[in-house]
C-alpha cells in the first residue's frame, strides 16, 4: 500500500515522529512512572519507525532535490 503525501505534510510527519520520540525519552528519565516496560516498547517502535521514515524519505529527497533536507528536519548537522 502507498501512501500519497504532500511535501509540507511528508515533512510534518518526519518532525512528529522526532518530536514524539524526544518526548517520550523525557518521560522515560523524568521518574514519573514505576513500570517503565511498557513506555520503552512504544520508545522503541518509535525508533523503529524513524529509521524506515528516514530510509524512505532520503529515496524520495534523490528524486525531488527540492524536497527539504532530511537533516533540517530533524535538527542534525548535514555532512560535509
Amino acid at each position: 500500500m502507498m501512501v500519497d503525501l504532500s511535501k509540507p505534510h511528508l515533512a510534518l510527519l518526519v518532525s512528529a515522529v522526532r518530536d514524539a520520540i524526544k518526548y517520550n525519552e523525557a518521560f522515560l528519565r523524568s521518574e514519573t512512572i514505576k513500570d517503565v516496560s511498557d513506555y520503552e516498547e512504544h520508545l522503541l517502535g518509535l525508533e523503529n519507525l524513524e529509521q524506515w521514515l528516514e530510509v524512505e524519505y532520503r529515496k524520495l529527497q534523490a528524486v525531488n532535490p527540492d524536497l527539504l533536507k532530511y537533516e533540517l528536519i530533524v535538527g542534525t548537522p548535514i555532512p560535509g
